[in-house]
């Protein structure tokens, strides 16, 4: 989106135009009780038009042992970012750190993971006693 030439009668501006952005927290546990499923985690309603940088986090655990998780940052149609990670021990917690452009997207912007080592798995929302242990960003840049 180009910036704006302003004339006030005097002099022109050069004003940035006003940024979209949406962001949003898990707001309870999301359980990842099917090795073979990707489950919803935290989620953006950003619209479908546009050029969008999406950035976000997850907090997993599993309460069985040593696990490893793989995660997106999806549009429902389009990845455009993927990780894996392993936890060290049960309850042991891991934060898998995601982020890309998405044009046009498809549907809302979300980051989806899956315990690919057992069905006692978790996307965490509040660990750490602050409430935002999960959260997703999304900012129109074009």
């Amino acid at each position: 989106r180009p910036a704006l030439i302003i004339h006030d009668g005097t002099r022109f501006h050069l004003t940035a135009p006003p940024i979209t952005r949406a962001s949003n927290t898990l707001g309870a546990d999301v359980a990842l009780n099917n090795t073979g499923t990707y489950f919803t985690g935290p989620t953006v309603a950003q619209g479908t038009s546009g050029i969008w940088f999406a950035a976000g986090s997850v907090v997993v655990k599993d309460t069985a042992g040593v696990a490893t998780f793989n995660a997106r940052l999806t549009d429902g149609t389009t990845t455009v970012a993927s990780g894996r990670s392993t936890s060290s021990a049960a309850n042991s917690l891991v934060t898998i750190h995601l982020s890309g452009f998405f044009s046009s997207p498809a549907g809302n912007i979300r980051i989806t993971v899956n315990d690919q080592s057992s069905t006692s798995g978790a996307m965490v929302f509040n660990d750490s006693g602050n409430g935002t242990d999960s959260q997703i960003w999304a900012f129109r840049v074009a």
